[in-house]
């Protein structure tokens, strides 16, 4: 891949996952087959760009088969890096740049090579992927190697470093800056696909251009291919994984989720070099130093635009569970809302970014010309596993739990028995998160993973590492006997928004990006319970409970202390005194360590209920104890007054120990 994509956003979003297929053959007898066979490879384009990335040996007399976007044509000074720390130079044999692939040769004979699977291989069944990241090869003597699953199979569009678009394999393998042109393997030790820099932007996971299709369109490929390496997969059929079998009984009740907004998905525009170096004027005729600049801007811009494109919901249809047959949907709560959009007010309309503006200029706010509006929901539709599609309407939401109720017009519907099937979810138990998919061969997909957590916002989620992003967002979690676990929230936690750019500093304020490992999901016995009142039309904008009203100081998140950041104006603790800055040292006699705990002790109380905390105010100096309440300003001593009956008397003490006791009748959250 050129340098200048080893960035952030696929770090975040391509990575390991937990598999959904057995352990036949073991990864380590896969990795002792397919690691000799794997090579780096770095070559040049121009002055200004070096490409690297991964190929694998196809035949023993040393042709390797790779991307375009590791050695694109026109490579020059092309040089191998084999296990072992062996080093070769290679030459171009052919070139296919509608597919994407490259062959080069190094002269060698004898080398280990990998066969090529003339088959697609089955959305489920374990994959694997082998890699020159970060120079593994280089610095260890050999490639990276992971183990996921194939997990859908689909169209991707043309990419900009990457001209394929068409029938790709998706895998939860670790896919990561360096990857593009390894090979991916199927469970039988064969080459199903080799790695592109494609992705399906509902989806943002690692894809592959199968070797199906290379096969069929490539010609020089057959012909250099040694007898006996060419083949379907072995005869050898995937074990009848129970996981997958779940998936596929609950894929005929998923729905597509399609949502008209006020304004429609942002594409930004993702230029190649190529492109960009067309659009700079007598580029040719600039003197090196000033090409030199403009290849660094295009480089900080093509990182800043894919980084952000990950933050733009993007077009195509979410997931949805067909509940009732007639016409009941349950489907994420994110699914169905607004994103942030900044508006340009002489327009009315959201920025429109040149990529040939300064990025500066991109990424500066105008605090006058530019206003943040939602960017309201004004239709939703469902599209059925027939390919009908049905207007929908809202029929309630629940908050807490980050879900939605759909309801469409229409009788005798596939639908699945979520009562029927809901249990609690246990910590680390194997999961499938399975996606609605538009247009796909099977038509959705599976992403593995386990249970990392089972209760989480009050025991009205869960949390898996199975990848979570845009396409499969209000999907069915199964597990592997076929039991319902929760369904799918939000992929990205705060917001997703367009018409502004933000810089990669920026980007820590997005606390889960799609695919990042941690996902949340409602839990189904939760939804069990409200599924009636939903039904009903009632909607639960908030937890049930007690409250207290305080909440953390972000600047002291990694503190051993527990510190009060803010207190909301009327809540039990403004009318206990408790303040900013104070810390929390102990609820009912008992230490208070970290914010979760004090979560969930208070989650664990009344409303009405009357707690104590002793609290540490530093710098609070002097005060009087009066009759067991702190006086330290006039209106401490208005509410003592208050508190008194006519002639009661009472004894004070001074004080200069800055611990205190304070009691706190919590209230109802309504």
């Amino acid at each position: 891949m050129p340098r200048l994509a080893g960035f952030l956003a696929l770090t975040l979003l391509l990575g390991i996952a937990h598999v959904a297929g057995g352990e036949s053959p073991p990864a380590r007898g896969m990795a002792e087959r397919t690691l000799p066979a794997t090579v780096g490879i770095r070559c040049e384009l121009d002055r200004f760009m070096t490409h690297h990335g991964t190929g694998v040996t196809i035949s023993p007399d040393g042709h390797i088969l790779t991307a375009t976007s590791v050695v694109p044509p026109g490579a020059k000074k092309i040089r191998v890096a084999f296990p072992g720390f062996v080093i070769r130079d290679a030459e171009i044999v052919a070139v296919d740049e509608p597919l994407a692939v490259a062959i080069i040769k190094v002269d060698a004979s004898g080398l280990p090579f990998l066969p090529l699977s003339t088959d697609l291989p089955v959305v489920g069944s374990t994959a694997y992927t082998a890699a020159d990241v970060e120079n593994a090869l280089l610095i260890n003597g050999r490639a990276s190697f992971s183990r996921g699953l194939v997990s859908g199979a689909y169209e991707v569009p043309k990419h900009p470093e990457a001209a394929y678009s068409g029938i790709a394999i998706e895998t939860t393998a670790a896919v990561n800056p360096g990857s593009d042109g390894g090979p991916l393997v199927d469970h039988t030790g064969r080459v199903c696909g080799v790695i592109t820099l494609g992705t399906l932007p509902l989806r943002w996971q690692g894809t592959a251009v199968p070797t199906k299709v290379l096969l069929e369109k490539f010609a020089a490929l057959k012909s250099i291919l040694p007898a006996g390496s060419l083949g379907p997969a072995a005869g050898v059929t995937p074990a009848d994984d129970p996981l997958r079998k779940a998936a596929g009984e609950i894929a005929p009740c998923l729905a597509g989720i399609e949502v008209e907004r006020q304004f429609p998905a942002e594409q930004l525009p993702r230029l190649s070099w190529e492109e960009f170096k067309a659009g700079i004027k007598d580029y040719a005729s600039l003197p090196e130093p000033k090409q030199q600049q403009k290849f660094a801007e295009y480089a900080n811009l093509a990182r800043t635009f894919e980084v952000n494109q990950l933050l733009r919901r993007p077009p195509g249809a979410a997931t949805g569970l067909v509940i009732s047959a007639d016409g009941f949907v349950l489907t994420s709560l994110f699914n169905v809302g607004g994103d942030i959009a900044f508006i340009r007010k002489d327009t009315g309309k959201p920025r429109a970014f040149d990529p040939h503006e300064p990025i500066q200029k991109m990424l500066a706010e105008s605090a006058n010309g530019v206003e943040q509006r939602p960017n309201a929901v004004k239709k939703v539709s469902l599209v059925l596993k027939d390919g009908s599609r049905h207007e929908a309407k809202v029929v309630a939401k629940h908050e807490p739990l980050g879900v939605a109720l759909l309801k469409i017009d229409a009788h005798d519907l596939a639908w699945y028995d979520l009562a029927g099937n809901a249990i609690s979810p246990q910590l680390g138990d194997t999961v499938g998160l399975v996606g609605y998919l538009q247009g796909g061969t099977p038509a959705y997909t599976l992403n593995s993973g386990i249970i990392s957590a089972p209760a989480r916002n009050r025991g009205y989620q869960f949390q898996t590492d199975a990848l979570l992003n845009y396409g499969n967002s209000g999907g069915p979690l199964v597990d592997r006997a076929g039991n319902f676990l929760g369904l799918a929230t939000s992929p990205i936690v705060p917001d997703t928004m367009l018409g502004r750019l933000v810089s990669p500093q920026q980007l820590m304020m997005w606390r889960v990006a799609p695919n990042s490992g941690v996902g949340m999901a409602a839990r189904a016995d939760r939804i069990r319970d409200v599924l009636e009142a939903l039904k009903a039309g009632k909607s639960f904008d908030r937890i049930p409970g007690p409250v207290l009203g305080v909440q953390a100081d972000d600047k002291k998140a990694f503190s051993d202390d527990v510190v009060i950041g803010g207190v909301a104006p009327g809540s039990p603790a403004e009318k206990a005194g408790l303040k900013r800055g104070d810390i929390l040292l102990e609820l009912d006699g008992a230490e208070v360590n970290s914010w979760n705990e004090l979560t969930e002790r208070i989650a664990a109380c009344k409303p009405g209920q009357v707690v104590e905390f002793r609290i540490q105010r530093k710098g609070g100096g002097p005060r009087l104890l009066v009759a067991g309440r702190e006086l330290e300003t006039a209106e401490d001593i208005k509410r003592l007054k208050q508190s008194l009956k006519s002639g009661e008397r009472f004894e004070g003490v001074l004080s200069t120990d800055d611990t205190r006791t304070l009691q706190v009748t919590l209230g109802e959250n309504k």
